[in-house]
């Protein structure tokens, strides 16, 4: 199976996606939360674990699995508190990457040269950083997936704000 595709069949049902495995049976497994299943092969995907012990929590909106940021980069608590890189999807990669540090540094542009546009940036992250860009899949609530977003969506959604965030430069420039 082409790994690519692995979301799609997780979310169509076609790969059940299991709880910690406690130990291996001679037909399967047992899991931790009490579960038994017999299986012909095991696939064991780790994913990550969100840790920054240079910050406090409450500096990033922790909540949960993991800090609760607009487009997973700006906090709700601090306009000058960028995260970048806190984001998965099939097929993201540095692309994914690439958009966020463009979307920052238009971010930090604005702060210089039109703070009340910022201000006005800045009161949408606080609105809105709750809101996950999942494109209507259903993740599971699951550690290491309380970043995932959905690819196309995430995409759209920072070149969304990019040119909103160029509309307000260009608006200060005409004045």
């Amino acid at each position: 199976m082409n790994p690519a595709s692995q979301p799609h069949h997780i979310g169509h049902g076609d790969i059940k996606v299991r709880p910690d495995i406690r130990r291996l049976t001679p037909s399967g497994a047992d899991f931790v939360d009490g579960q038994q299943a017999d299986y012909d092969l095991i696939l064991q995907a780790t994913g990550y674990q969100l840790h920054y012990p240079f910050i406090a929590a409450e500096h990033l909106n922790w909540q949960g699995h993991a800090p609760q940021l607009y487009l997973n980069i700006f906090s709700p608590r601090h306009a000058n508190l960028f995260v970048m890189g806190m984001v998965e999807a099939s097929g993201l990669g540095w692309q994914g990457r690439d958009e966020q540090a463009q979307l920052v540094a238009a971010v930090i542009r604005l702060q210089q040269d039109n703070p009340s546009a910022a201000q006005s940036f800045f009161d949408k992250v606080q609105q809105h950083a709750n809101q996950r860009i999942d494109g209507g899949m259903n993740y599971l609530q699951l550690e290491r997936m309380a970043y995932y977003v959905h690819k196309e969506s995430y995409l759209k959604a920072l070149a969304t704000e990019r040119q909103a965030l160029a509309s307000m430069a260009d608006n200060r420039s005409n004045r």
